[in-house]
């Protein structure tokens, strides 16, 4: 019985398998008219003609019989054209690269054929770092002579594919059986593929981490005069940052904070993260009251570090407080020789500028001058 029986689902793949991801779409191309037409527009989009090439026409699929298979290993191709796509989740180059007929063992994931005029054979890859370019040549075992093989192949991505799917839910014409159908479809994605959805809003992220943080890096590299200056900083979580050229503060920090439902997306603005840095900031006489009843939460951050690592952090009672000690002290922000500092430290938590104790009890009032 046919793979693309809606009741011959496989048995021995799991439901994560990419087949189960290709025979779900291809089930639903099947059923759903509105799907297939415009999946079929999407490729006609997406693909480019060269030399004497004819471009894909869709009105050759409503004037022919179509036929969809999935998992065929070498089958007899005898169209006019043959045209080659890859469906991935994010966009590859191909530059330079041609598709042509191939000595390989070939077993495409699905074919989509359209009378006597195009073959369309697909290779889905939900992950694009597992594409090789061999894999979008086709068989020449079973190729009928003389057949047109599209030098260029379609590169489609699965989160457009999602977004069309969901905006065709909206369309008057569709009927209530395909929306169940789309709706069932894009329910196993949330629960198989999650990283396939769409991250063009923290909304459509659905809570996911991986998209989350795929929008949150996309957001940056939007707004930021130059998307190198957006990097990733892999600290007690992940979090992407825009490098800025003030000294006061070097980096505009975005990133995630919890789990699940008490998940939250935190802007910081981290003025004075370094030695460099707080000199320069304390310089310039900051004032932070018109930040109070607002939504911005101001803490101080003070830490040890040695070269680029943090060694400790320090939690401090009073963000005023702190922020005046610094601005009338600037000059004693420096490098401190090993010996000074129990010194040091000691007179910051006399003066009430952090507390005696650090994170998780690793050190107390007493055993600072032990340090």
């Amino acid at each position: 019985m046919n793979r693309l029986n809606y009741f011959n689902p496989y048995d021995s793949k799991a439901g994560s398998h990419e087949d189960q991801l290709t025979r779900a779409y291809l089930v639903l191309l099947k059923h759903s008219g509105h799907a297939f037409f415009t999946f079929v527009e999407y490729c006609r989009s997406r693909h480019k003609t060269s030399g004497n090439e004819e471009p894909i026409s869709i009105i050759d699929f409503l004037e022919q019989d179509w036929e969809i298979e999935t998992q065929q290993g070498n089958p007899e191709i005898n169209t006019k054209y043959l045209l080659s796509i890859l469906i991935t989740d994010s966009q590859i180059k191909t530059a330079g690269a041609s598709v042509q007929p191939s000595e390989r063992n070939a077993r495409y994931d699905g074919i989509i054929t359209s009378g006597s005029n195009l073959t369309m054979v697909i290779e889905n890859k939900p992950r694009s770092r597992n594409v090789w370019f061999d894999q979008l040549n086709p068989s020449k075992q079973n190729l009928a002579e003389g057949i047109n093989v599209y030098s260029n192949p379609a590169l489609l991505e699965w989160k457009e594919i999602i977004k069309q799917l969901n905006h065709l839910k909206t369309v008057p014409t569709i009927s209530g059986y395909e929306t169940i159908m789309i709706d069932d479809f894009l329910d196993f994605i949330d629960d198989k593929f999650p990283h396939l959805n769409p991250y063009d809003s923290f909304y459509l992220c659905k809570r996911h981490k991986e998209l989350l943080n795929r929008r949150i890096e996309n957001l940056l590299k939007a707004i930021a005069s130059n998307e190198n200056l957006v990097k990733c900083h892999h600290g007690r979580s992940l979090s992407y940052y825009i490098q800025t050229p003030y000294r006061e503060v070097e980096r505009i920090c975005l990133g995630l904070s919890g789990e699940g439902n008490e998940s939250s997306i935190n802007l910081a603005l981290c003025f004075g993260d370094s030695q460099r840095q707080a000199s320069s900031f304390y310089k310039s006489n900051p004032n932070i009251n018109h930040l109070q009843n607002t939504k911005w939460r101001v803490f101080p951050n003070f830490h040890v570090a040695f070269m680029t690592s943090n060694l400790l952090r320090f939690e401090s009672e009073d963000s005023e407080h702190y922020l005046q000690f610094w601005k009338d002290n600037v000059e004693e922000i420096h490098q401190q020789k090993k010996e000074d500092v129990p010194k040091y430290l000691k007179w910051l938590v006399d003066e009430n500028v952090i507390r005696a104790c650090f994170q998780n009890g690793f050190l107390s009032q007493s055993s600072i001058a032990a340090i």
